[in-house]
């Protein structure tokens, strides 16, 4: 622990020192900001059992998406989530492909957008489990049938009013497109849940860990947001993350796992690592330019 503090306040130290005449000091800071959040994300311990970890994130998340109503009407927050992070945390391995951080495409989210967001990734990943036993079972490859747009696009129904009735409805098809989720991966055995796709895609037990952490997304977008200027938001990033630090607890127990926004499995320490390289390649390729 004290070595990770160590070297998180070092990272810090040279960022911060960095961006203080970097031109593209804002760009680098919102990618740390993320980086910071989403290490925090991942350091929250979660069932090993990707159908109770979706259950369990449910019941929390539920709380944040049943007070949108309190959210004022017109607000939109920025998530600390970018387009350059997703790029970086689901491209294959052998993609070493630059990304340009000097650039920032932000998730931005309204009062009805988690709702929107929660309720068609939980579709999107049901329907997957039924593509993915039919192509490993029957060999038919899957065909896409994303019928939704990313956190990156606002819709002109996500700007509408959110009226108690329209929450209430939201939630009651939120639930059930949950429950159905959590009952057939319930279902699914450790061949289903680990068998790996030809084409190297996610096996399901990451497709369903990675959609319950989307969630702690989509539904804090505004019970957690962080403050308005670059600065601020990265120092918030940070004490979140010093705090889950410390929480987290050092165990062996393998009922825990430690999965990132994309269902990656984590150590404590390969988290740090993580957040450190990326941290020291912003201040090498977008703060020195």
């Amino acid at each position: 622990m004290a070595d990770s503090t160590t070297l998180l306040d070092d990272s810090r130290d040279a960022l911060l020192a960095a961006a203080r005449t970097a031109r593209h000091a804002a760009a680098a800071l919102a990618h740390a900001t993320g980086a910071r959040i989403l290490a925090a994300w991942t350091l929250t311990p979660a069932p090993a059992d990707p159908a109770a970890h979706i259950e369990a994130q449910h019941a929390e998340s539920r709380r944040h998406l049943a007070r949108l109503l309190e959210v004022p009407a017109g607000a939109e927050v920025v998530a600390p989530m970018t387009e350059q992070l997703f790029d970086r945390l689901t491209r294959p391995a052998t993609d070493t492909t630059p990304i340009d951080y000097t650039q920032v495409q932000r998730y931005t989210y309204t009062p009805r957008k988690p709702l929107r967001r929660v309720l068609d990734h939980a579709l999107d990943h049901l329907n997957q489990i039924e593509q993915w036993q039919r192509w490993r079972r029957r060999g038919v490859v899957p065909t896409p049938t994303d019928g939704w747009v990313p956190s990156t696009v606002t819709l002109p129904e996500d700007r509408l009013p959110l009226t108690r009735e329209d929450l209430d409805g939201w939630l009651w098809r939120v639930d059930q497109a949950v429950s159905l989720l959590v009952q057939r991966a319930a279902g699914l055995g450790d061949d289903d849940l680990d068998w790996q796709p030809p084409d190297g895609g996610w096996p399901l037990r990451r497709v369903l860990h990675h959609v319950a952490r989307s969630e702690m997304l989509y539904a804090g977008a505004f019970a957690e947001a962080l403050p308005g200027d670059a600065e601020s938001r990265y120092a918030a990033a940070d004490a979140r993350l010093r705090a889950r630090l410390r929480e987290a607890p050092g165990t062996t127990d393998r009922s825990v796992v430690y999965p990132n926004l994309y269902g990656t499995l984590f150590t404590r320490a390969a988290v740090v690592d993580d957040l450190l390289a990326l941290e020291r390649e912003l201040c090498e390729r977008v703060l020195s330019r």
